[in-house]
């Protein structure tokens, strides 16, 4: 809670001594009461001051709607910033008066407004910084297209340019080799077996090429050593002073490096849960696809994580098994796995033969395997959108 912010509240309870329950969001805090206030209602307070016992303020008339809020804090009749207030009041959000003004032009500009929304809670709710650069990124990272498509119009865009530039031509050359190992790159390359640890060195091999660590590398060495990522040339591409690009290349470039900052701010590092999330283009018997990655761990007290408490899915569109998800789970490494696929029967019939390899494998690592289910999807959901996971709020004593 600073001071200047702006959230919704109800008043459930009034007890003596000017005190009263008070919920705001999931989360329910004793508050004392200066303002004379009502149970069972609704109300708009501003934080004036953090000193001490935080002091709170009634915004506007004991009318508490989202018209109420727009003509409190002179906001304009527009799209974008009625749906942020309905929405501010909904979810209660805590904004100041600035970023209620500047998140309703963003909303407002948005195609996606529920994802412009959905962007905006996570940003507060996680107390990110609060720049259109951030909204842009878990904007795009958000987004249904996927990963491959937007890596395409990039490659398509800087390869007919009629005067080319020297960096442009350096990202579509590693475009070009994306997902493919080292030892496979060349007209006479054998397909890619993505298996045991032939798959994981490809996936190593692509996090490097994409440059999803490469802010980390910089903090760490001083410096992105190693061979260049496509971050690094995209960063390079978009920040050289008085370029002249392409609209329509700079457009396709921002897309890109803003998905990649995406996937980067829905992952968490912090506490003793660890979440990360991306995406990867690789490349399957020699058709190119994706790969989306989410993993879910947590710290041991010595700041190392636990191996053996876990949740990997894999999201995979194959070309002869389709959509594809992978779902294992690890306790105390006792490990369950679920394959979703819309012909699992078929899948199980075929894999079924593996499962006492697959149980032999885990076991030279001290794993053990409790189950492979094989599933067909329930619904189809945005898998992009379930990322969005905010953090509630924290229960403090209050002063209004």
């Amino acid at each position: 809670m600073r001071s200047g912010q702006i959230f919704f509240a109800h008043v459930h309870r009034i007890f003596p001594n000017q005190h009263a329950e008070i919920q705001l969001g999931t989360h329910k805090l004793i508050a004392r009461l200066e303002a004379p206030l009502e149970s069972g209602k609704g109300y708009f307070l501003q934080v004036e001051s953090v000193e001490g016992e935080p002091q709170l303020k009634l915004i506007g008339s004991k009318q508490a709607d989202q018209f109420s809020l727009m003509r409190q804090l002179s906001l304009p009749n527009e799209k974008g910033y009625r749906a942020l207030t309905e929405f501010f009041t909904k979810e209660s959000l805590s904004l100041t008066r600035e970023q209620i003004q500047q998140a309703g032009q963003w909303v407002g500009k948005a195609s996606d407004k529920k994802l412009a929304l959905d962007a905006i809670k996570l940003m507060n709710t996680r107390d990110m910084p609060f720049t259109e650069s951030i909204f842009k990124s878990l904007l795009v990272a958000g987004n249904k297209q996927p990963l491959t498509e937007i890596i395409s119009t990039l490659h398509t865009t800087l390869a007919l340019e009629k005067d080319p530039d020297p960096t442009g031509q350096r990202i579509v050359a590693l475009i070009d080799e994306l997902g493919k190992e080292p030892s496979q790159k060349g007209a006479n390359a054998e397909p890619f077996a993505f298996q045991g640890k032939a798959a994981m060195a490809n996936i190593k091999h692509a996090i490097h090429q994409m440059g999803l660590f490469y802010e980390h590398a910089i903090i760490r060495d001083g410096e992105a050593t190693g061979t260049e990522s496509l971050k690094a040339l995209l960063i390079q591409y978009l920040g050289r002073p008085g370029a002249n690009i392409n609209p329509t290349a700079r457009q396709a470039a921002e897309q890109l490096l803003h998905r990649m900052n995406g996937q980067q701010l829905l992952s968490i590092d912090t506490g003793p849960v660890q979440q990360i999330f991306f995406d990867l283009p690789i490349e399957l018997n020699g058709s190119r696809t994706e790969l989306s990655f989410q993993w879910e761990g947590k710290r041991r007290e010595d700041g190392k994580i636990d191996p053996g408490y876990c949740r990997v899915i894999f999201y995979l569109d194959m070309q002869n098994l389709n959509q594809t998800v992978v779902d294992v789970k690890i306790q105390n490494r006792i490990t369950n796995i679920t394959v979703i696929n819309m012909n699992s029967p078929e899948i199980k019939a075929f894999a079924t033969m593996f499962i006492p390899t697959l149980k032999e494998k885990l076991k030279e690592h001290d794993y053990e395997l409790s189950a492979v289910h094989f599933k067909q999807p329930v619904s189809q959901k945005n898998k992009q959108l379930q990322k969005f996971s905010p953090r509630p709020y924290s229960g403090v004593d209050i002063q209004i």
